[in-house]
């Protein structure tokens, strides 16, 4: 979806339609998918943001330790 977005951004379709089209909170999103893309490439493009969780006993081990 973003590189879809990124392609069709670049071809000259405003953010704002881009915004419209695929449900996307705001421009600073697309310019900062631009920015990643221009420096890391298509992986710059991959969601690597992933939230670790930890059970409940993990957390009072560490808490102890």
């Amino acid at each position: 979806m973003k590189q879809r977005a990124l392609s069709r951004y670049l071809q000259g379709t405003s953010p704002l339609l881009l915004m419209k089209k695929y449900d996307i909170k705001g421009s600073a999103t697309i310019y900062q998918w631009l920015a990643q893309f221009e420096i890391f490439g298509i992986q710059g493009l991959e969601n690597c943001r992933r939230k670790t969780f930890y059970d409940y006993s993990f957390k009072i081990k560490v808490i102890k330790w």
